[in-house]
């Protein structure tokens, strides 16, 4: 049982709705983690406020997302989805505005917490506003990024830098994140708090998908699945090479790959990925053998987890990797880039498989060696499930809870330690 959290938190997502349809947009595991721990910390009786841009003209301002869970979008900037550079320039406005609907309210917060950097500079006019301690997660990093070679974001990477030198105390999703906070940014170890993401088994359980696979027009067919937002951090484009050099190969004449999300962001910047992953498609000859499904709502995207023989994802870089874990709750074995978070979670060549070589040949390899050999996807299928079944979201709530509660003691400063003593966590010393 969670005690000694007296009074609401303010959660702050400017960029992207915790209830918001995955895989578009900006929603992704970050978002669904935010619903996640929100839903946990209300069941535990810690009250949460969950700020958001105003995104959808015809969204209500207030929705609950639990009892003790509230969704407030707030009037900043158009009615409508905006690329996340554009929103830099709202931050001061949405704190205001944050700040303002608080006091309509004379609601007291005893804590704030900011979600990704855009939030976390929010979060820091509001700490100094309000005179409360200041927790908060980055989920991606700007020079993470630029590390896989994505085009580093200057002023983002010196305002992160900022944002990790001042907050009382940086959250993770993963012991990679951590290093890399540290790697990157110089932070203290003792201001990293290590709170890995879990699964809904509530949700995430086995399940006939007969009625999807006809659907769908599957029937004697093995399925490749890909899931998130499209952009080039994801590596489609990867997985697509793969699947071409899968096609020469008659063998594989009967798998299909099925890709669900949609474009991040507006997608105008170079005229969409979704746009130029189905060029490449068609191109490389891929029409019937690559379909390109969209964005569907969580609670649906286990029927396709369940469905698929084997889940990749080929990302550049992953902080964490949800969806890898997802996919792994339901039976289903996962080829996965060697990076960041999804070495944490992927256990090589027994939940599946990671790929070092981040080259289209040496995912069709991978690919080829579980297609070849169903006794082999049926052992890694079980052991997938009895692994992700340890990551659980109460654990993930019962270590936020004690953060919150860690910096609102009196005489606690970013320098003081998280005091965890579990394995996993002082990796992050590793």
């Amino acid at each position: 049982m969670i005690r000694n959290v007296v009074g609401p938190v303010a959660v702050i997502s400017m960029h992207a709705s915790p209830l918001g349809a995955l895989g578009r947009g900006e929603n992704g595991g970050g978002n669904l983690s935010v619903r996640r721990l929100c839903e946990g910390l209300a069941e535990s009786g810690i009250p949460t406020d969950v700020y958001v841009r105003r995104d959808d003209a015809s969204a209500p301002a207030e929705e609950m997302i639990a009892p003790m869970s509230r969704l407030v979008r707030l009037p900043v900037g158009p009615p409508r989805s905006l690329p996340k550079q554009d929103l830099v320039a709202m931050v001061d406005e949405f704190s205001a505005a944050v700040i303002a609907h608080a006091a309509s309210e004379r609601r007291n917060y005893v804590v704030v917490h900011g979600h990704y950097w855009l939030g976390g500079l929010v979060a820091q006019q509001l700490r100094d506003a309000w005179h409360v301690p200041w927790v908060q997660s980055f989920h991606t990093l700007a020079r993470a990024k630029a590390g896989v070679g994505l085009p580093l974001d200057a002023s983002r990477a010196t305002a992160e830098a900022s944002l990790v030198a001042t907050a009382d105390r940086l959250v993770t999703g993963s012991v990679a994140e951590a290093r890399d906070l540290m790697r990157l940014y110089g932070a203290s170890r003792n201001s990293i708090c290590v709170a890995q993401p879990g699964v809904d088994l509530r949700v995430l359980h086995p399940r006939d998908t007969a009625a999807l696979r006809a659907e769908l027009g599957l029937d004697g067919h093995r399925v490749l699945l890909f899931a998130g937002r499209l952009e080039p951090l994801k590596g489609a484009d990867t997985l697509l090479g793969a699947v071409a050099r899968l096609g020469e190969d008659e063998r594989f004449d009967d798998v299909v790959t099925l890709v669900i999300g949609e474009d991040s962001g507006d997608g105008s910047a170079a005229g969409g990925e979704r746009r130029r992953l189905e060029a490449v498609a068609g191109d490389s000859g891929l029409e019937t053998r690559v379909r390109f499904l969209g964005a569907v709502e969580h609670e649906d995207l286990a029927d396709y987890y369940a469905l698929a023989d084997i889940c990749v994802v080929p990302s550049r870089t992953e902080t964490f990797g949800l969806v890898a874990l997802e996919a792994q709750a339901l039976g289903t074995p996962v080829v996965a880039s060697a990076v960041g978070g999804l070495t944490e979670i992927v256990e090589d060549g027994v939940t599946g498989i990671l790929v070092a070589d981040r080259q289209p040949r040496a995912f069709a390899s991978a690919i080829a060696s579980l297609l070849d050999d169903a006794g082999l996807r049926l052992r890694m299928g079980e052991a997938a499930r009895l692994r992700a079944a340890t990551f659980t979201w109460a654990r993930a709530v019962e270590r936020l809870a004690a953060i919150y509660r860690r910096v609102t003691r009196t005489g606690v400063t970013a320098a003081t330690p998280c005091g965890y003593t579990d394995n996993e966590v002082m990796a992050v010393a590793g």
